[in-house]
């Protein structure tokens, strides 16, 4: 990348994303008080089917990342590239985890059932654990050592 200011663009749109989620799931909790919870087949088997699907999502961006951090020692110039790898990197977990925090939050909004919220705390959680480190990158790309 041409600007040396890349990671703390990647920090920003980190953060953008989470403030994101947080006030659509701040919203969605002030719309639902004191409705009567609806549930697609019933409360138990709902409440297992997300926790499921979160999970899955968890697993499928820690399984991503990886395998693209195991694939970075193979990749040809990644001196070059390694700005725009871990970028890429990042912003894929980041995409996977969002989509189930997004679905979480729209099924309680149509459900005004708080269970999805509760499970959402917990994926911000994950959220904030995929961050992007400095640690991380020099890690991943420059062996531990300083880039």
């Amino acid at each position: 990348m041409a600007s040396n200011r890349w990671f703390q663009q990647l920090q920003t749109i980190f953060y953008a994303l989470l403030m994101g989620q947080l006030l659509f799931a701040i919203i969605v909790w002030f719309m639902i008080r004191g409705k009567e919870p609806r549930y697609f087949m019933d409360g138990e088997t709902d409440l297992w089917i997300m926790v499921g699907y979160a999970v899955c999502m968890v697993g499928g961006a820690w399984f991503i990342d990886q395998f693209r951090a195991r694939t970075v020692t193979k990749q040809k110039n990644i001196r070059e590239r390694a700005p725009s790898s871990y970028r890429a990197t990042v912003l894929i977990r980041l995409a996977i985890l969002e989509s189930a925090t997004l679905l979480l939050t729209a099924i309680s909004l149509l459900t005004y059932n708080f269970e999805p919220l509760a499970i959402l705390v917990l994926m911000f959680g994950v959220f904030y654990w995929f961050r992007p480190t400095v640690e991380e990158f020099a890690e991943r790309y420059a062996g531990g050592e300083g880039f």
